[in-house]
């Protein structure tokens, strides 16, 4: 199956043990700029992730009310969680976990309860995404040899498999409006992103370029895409505008960035910055291209998601 371990390092982010670890200076302290640090941490909603205490300890998923600057912790397993997916209305949440052997689905209620199993099967599901009337998830799995994207009615629970190739297919994101798909395959030997139909057609090419492509997450108004590419030393952080095709650099850190989350206003982009001891939460704001620190008390983090309820 080829290339499927780097993908599944590249659509998950969550051990992190096959990315180098390069040397990265912490975010400048920018206390002093409280007016505009308190416009993320002031009434700008929830920001769930994956995070490990310590080398070697399993991820759990914590949940940090930006509001009232508060964290807490959603899970609390010997196995790995990771991937969270939050509802838009903050109530519920789905992630994966391998406390099976491989990674399954599960949607747990908020604030936290019994966790109920989504999917079942020797076959790793992760990445997935709740749909923005939370009727459906999208999520990718090596069932089928390599990864594809598949989407679950959980009204119904039914699945339907929506990419079926000799690629791999993977990291699919809603659109905000909920008709498209966005997502990454390697049909044509390195990652782009491409889009297509809730049925899985319809399917289109976005970005052409020699590198790869990664974690593609659709802008709050639909006009835009951010997305990881590797054009130099490590990741960073793109903006393609969709309609135009015009891409644009907008972090340029001196180590790998990963999980790119906007803000629930599009002002802002959070993101994960790897470092030599540990990783931490950056926020970006996209207008004056201010960085800010806002968590680095674990030894790692993976995944991001921000709803502003």
């Amino acid at each position: 199956m080829k290339q499927k371990l780097g993908i599944l390092v590249i659509a998950v982010f969550a051990a992190g043990s096959l990315l180098a670890a390069c040397a990265s200076p912490a975010v400048e302290d920018q206390s002093e700029n409280t007016e505009t640090l308190q416009q993320f941490k002031g009434d700008s909603g929830r920001l769930a992730f994956a995070a490990q205490t310590e080398s070697g300890a399993p991820y759990d998923i914590y949940l940090m009310d930006l509001e009232f600057d508060r964290l807490i912790q959603i899970t609390e397993n010997a196995s790995a969680d990771i991937s969270p997916s939050l509802s838009r209305d903050g109530t519920w949440m789905v992630y994966s976990s391998d406390d099976k052997g491989t990674y399954d689905l599960y949607r747990m209620p908020l604030p936290p309860d019994e966790p109920q199993p989504l999917t079942n099967i020797k076959a790793d599901e992760t990445e997935p995404h709740i749909s923005p009337d939370g009727s459906m998830v999208i999520f990718q799995t090596d069932a089928f040899g390599d990864f594809d994207i598949m989407i679950l009615n959980l009204l119904t629970s039914a699945q339907d498999r929506l990419t079926e190739t000799d690629s791999q297919e993977t990291q699919a994101n809603w659109s905000p409006n909920g008709e498209q798909i966005a997502y990454l395959s390697n049909q044509d030997g390195d990652f782009e992103i491409f889009t297509m139909r809730l049925d899985g057609s319809g399917k289109t090419q976005l970005t052409q370029n020699d590198t790869y492509e990664a974690s593609p997450v659709w802008s709050p108004d639909g006009e835009q895409i951010a997305f990881l590419s590797k054009r130099g030393s490590h990741f960073q952080i793109y903006v393609l505008d969709v309609l135009t095709g015009e891409e644009k650099q907008i972090t340029e850190r001196p180590s790998t960035v990963h999980s790119p989350a906007w803000s629930p206003d599009g002002k802002f982009i959070a993101y994960i910055e790897e470092g030599s001891a540990g990783s931490q939460i950056n926020v970006l704001n996209i207008e004056n291209e201010v960085t800010y620190l806002l968590l680095n008390d674990f030894r790692k983090y993976a995944g991001l998601a921000w709803i502003d309820s």
